[in-house]
C-alpha cells in the first residue's frame, strides 16, 4: 500500500522541524514497514495546529531550517494530491499532528474517507473500527483542550503580570522608555532573561504632556497640533514608523498618531492591557469593560489623570456638537456617495509613501489620490518632500492597464516575455537546483550499476579466498560507501529547493488563463472588479519620476485539474507576480 506521510511542528521559535520532522516520519515508518508498505510522499507544514484551514500552508518551508525530509507540499497540497489518486492512505505521528482543531482534523478525515483514502495514526490500531474511531474522538478532544487550557492560563498569566506593573511586550508608547529588571523566576533569571517596567524618557515625555495640554487647555484640533510637531521636527522628533508604512520619506507626525496618544491611558502611570483587538473583521479598540488596568499607578506618570479626562469630555463634545444645515444653494449628487464605483478601488499606491490611494469623483471623472496630506498636513509634505497635491485620473491608468493585461497576461506573446524574465530571476536559482539534482541522480544511477556489475564478479568465482574476490568486495565497499553519500546528498538537495516557483509551473499557469482581451473593453465596471480582483492588480504611481508600475498575479487555482502542472514542486505558494508599466521609464521586471 502506498502511504502519504504528513506532519508538523510549531514554528520554528518553539521547536526545532530538523529535529521534530524527522522524528515523526520514523515513528511512522517503524509502524508500516513491518507490514510490507511504503512512504511514497512527504507532506509536513511548520505552523500552528490552531490556524485555520483555510490559511494554512503559509508558514515556513524548511529551506532554511535544514529539515532532511523531502517535501511535496503541506495539508492543502496533501488533500490536492489524494484527489488525484498519488497514494492509498495518510500517515501521522499522532492525530493532533494533523490539527489541533477537532473540528479541522475531522473535517479533513471526512474528506480523505470520501476520496477513499484512509487516515491512520502511528499511536492508534491500524484499524478503522468503531473503537480505535472512538480512540481517536477522545485523544482529539484532549488535544484541543489542552492547547486551551493553555491559553487561559497563559492569560491569566499575562493580566497578572500587568496588575504588578510588568510592561506586557509590544510597542513602548511615545515618551516612555524600558527598564529592565532581573527576571522574578530564578531559573529565568539564570538564562539572562528579565522584566520591564516604564520610565519617562524626559524630551519626549515633555512633548506628551505638550500635547495633552495643547489639546484640552489651548482646545487645539489634531490639524493645528501635528502641524506644530511637524515645524520643528529637530525640537519635536516623530515617533518611530509603522513597519507597514516604510519607505524613503523621513519620518513625520500624522493625526492618527496625535490621535492615538491622546487615547492612551499608560500616560496617567496605571498599565493597561487588552485594548487592542487584532482579529480581522472587529473594532480596532476594544470596549473599556474588557481592558485589563493595574489597580494602582504602577509606573510614573506623565499626564496627570485629570488632563487625561478631560479629552473624552471634548471628544464627546466634538460628537454631539449640533451641525449646521447643508446650504441649498449647492446642488444634489443625482447618486449616492455610496453608489459610486471605482474599479481600481484598493489597488493604487502612491510611489512615495507606499499607502493606497482614495477613490475621488471629481468634474465627472473618478480619481485616485494620495491622502499624505490629509493625515499628516502640509507642513509634513513639505518636511518629508512629498507633494501636497498627488493624484491621477483613473481614464489615465486604464490604457496602460489594459495594455498590460493584454500582452502579458492574454496576449499570443505572453509566454515568449515571461520566459525572457524567468531567464533573470526564478529560473537561474532553479536551473543551478535541477542540474545538481540531476548529476547527483545520474552518479547514483551509475554507482548503482557498478555495484551490480562487482557482483556478478563475486559469482564468476567459487573460492573464497581467491584474489578477485577480495578486490571486488573491497570495491562494492567504496561504492556503497559513495552511494550513501550521494543519497544523502540528493535527499539534502530536494529538501532545501529554491523559494521561487518553477519556471515550468509558472508558465503552464499563465498558458492556462483564458484570453479576456474582448471583454476588457466591453465590461461594465462591476466585471472590471472581478476581473482586477481574480488576478490581484496592483498600480503603483510615482508622479516625480512619472511611472506607473502594474503587477498582476496568476495562482494555481487559476487552472482546471486537466491544467495543472505535473512538475513536483515544494514551493508553499504557487503564486507568480509578472510585472510591468505604463509611462516612461518603463519598469519590467519579475
Amino acid at each position: 500500500m502506498r502511504y502519504a506521510y504528513f506532519g508538523r511542528t510549531s514554528t520554528d521559535d518553539a521547536q526545532d522541524p530538523s529535529l521534530s520532522i524527522p522524528r515523526q516520519l520514523t515513528s511512522c515508518e517503524t509502524i508500516i514497514r513491518p507490514l510490507g508498505d511504503e512512504i511514497t510522499a512527504h507532506y509536513w507544514d511548520i505552523e500552528s495546529g490552531r490556524k485555520s484551514l483555510d490559511i494554512r500552508g503559509n508558514g515556513a518551508d524548511g529551506s532554511s531550517l535544514n529539515v532532511s525530509v523531502p517535501r511535496n507540499g503541506g495539508i492543502n497540497e496533501l488533500l490536492r494530491d489524494a484527489a488525484k489518486g498519488h497514494f492509498d492512505a495518510v500517515i501521522v505521528e499522532s492525530i493532533d499532528r494533523l490539527s489541533r482543531m477537532t473540528a479541522d482534523s475531522t473535517r479533513v478525515e471526512q474528506e480523505l474517507e470520501g476520496l477513499g483514502v484512509g487516515l491512520f495514526a502511528a499511536d492508534e490500531p491500524m484499524t478503522g473500527n468503531a473503537t480505535a474511531i472512538l480512540t481517536r474522538r477522545v485523544k482529539q478532544g484532549v488535544a484541543e483542550w489542552y492547547v486551551r487550557d493553555l491559553l487561559e492560563k497563559s492569560r491569566r498569566g499575562m493580566e497578572e503580570s500587568v496588575r504588578q506593573g510588568w510592561h506586557p511586550g509590544g510597542p513602548v508608547p511615545y515618551g516612555y522608555q524600558l527598564e529592565p529588571h532581573p527576571h522574578p523566576n530564578p531559573s529565568k533569571a539564570r538564562e539572562g532573561k528579565r522584566k520591564h517596567r516604564l520610565i519617562p524618557e524626559p524630551i519626549r515625555a515633555a512633548i506628551v504632556l505638550m500635547i495633552f495640554t495643547d489639546y484640552c487647555i489651548h482646545l487645539l484640533g489634531l490639524s493645528a497640533i501635528c502641524d506644530k510637531l511637524n515645524r520643528d521636527l529637530q525640537r519635536y522628533p516623530a515617533p518611530a514608523r509603522n513597519p507597514k508604512d516604510e519607505n524613503d520619506l523621513p519620518p513625520t507626525w500624522s493625526k492618527s498618531q496625535i490621535q492615538s496618544m491622546l487615547r492612551n491611558p499608560k500616560y496617567t502611570g496605571y498599565n493597561v492591557w487588552n485594548r487592542h483587538d487584532k482579529r480581522k473583521g472587529r473594532p480596532l479598540i476594544r470596549p473599556r469593560t474588557e481592558w485589563i488596568w493595574s489597580p494602582t499607578p504602577t509606573h510614573e506618570a506623565i499626564v496627570p489623570l485629570a488632563l487625561s479626562e478631560m479629552v473624552e469630555e471634548r471628544a464627546n463634545r466634538n460628537t454631539n456638537h449640533p451641525r449646521r444645515p447643508a446650504s441649498h444653494t449647492y446642488g444634489q449628487r443625482l447618486t449616492p456617495r455610496a453608489g459610486r464605483l471605482y474599479p481600481l478601488r484598493g489597488r493604487v499606491r502612491c510611489g512615495l509613501c507606499g499607502r493606497r490611494m482614495e477613490g475621488s469623483h471629481q468634474k465627472g471623472k473618478n480619481w485616485y489620490r494620495c491622502r499624505f496630506v490629509y493625515h499628516r498636513g502640509s507642513i509634513a509634505a513639505d518636511a518629508a518632500g512629498h507633494p501636497r497635491a498627488l493624484g491621477i485620473k483613473e481614464e489615465k491608468i486604464i490604457p496602460y492597464l489594459f495594455d498590460f493585461m493584454g500582452r502579458r497576461l492574454f496576449g499570443p506573446n505572453r509566454l515568449s516575455l515571461l520566459k525572457a524574465e524567468l531567464a533573470k530571476s526564478a529560473a537561474a536559482d532553479w536551473q543551478e537546483h535541477d542540474d545538481e539534482e540531476r548529476k547527483l541522480t545520474q552518479e547514483a544511477e551509475q554507482l548503482q550499476r557498478a555495484i551490480y556489475r562487482q557482483t556478478l564478479r563475486l559469482e564468476e568465482h567459487d573460492d573464497p579466498r581467491h584474489p578477485v574476490i577480495a578486490a571486488a568486495t573491497r570495491r562494492i565497499e567504496e561504492l556503497g560507501s559513495r552511494h550513501a553519500a550521494v543519497e544523502d546528498a540528493l535527499k539534502t538537495i530536494r529538501s532545501q529547493r529554491p523559494t521561487d516557483t518553477h519556471p515550468d509551473e509558472i508558465l503552464a499557469m499563465l498558458d492556462a488563463i483564458p484570453d479576456l482581451r474582448p471583454m476588457l473593453r466591453t465590461a461594465a465596471p462591476s466585471e472590471l472588479i472581478d476581473i482586477y480582483s481574480a488576478f490581484q492588480i496592483s498600480a503603483t504611481y510615482d508622479k516625480p519620476r512619472k511611472t506607473l508600475e502594474i503587477s498582476a498575479t496568476v495562482r494555481p487555482d487559476m487552472l482546471t485539474k486537466d491544467e495543472t502542472p505535473t512538475h513536483e514542486t515544494t514551493e508553499r505558494s504557487g503564486y507568480s507576480y509578472i510585472a510591468g508599466a505604463g509611462f516612461e521609464p518603463a519598469t519590467f521586471g519579475l
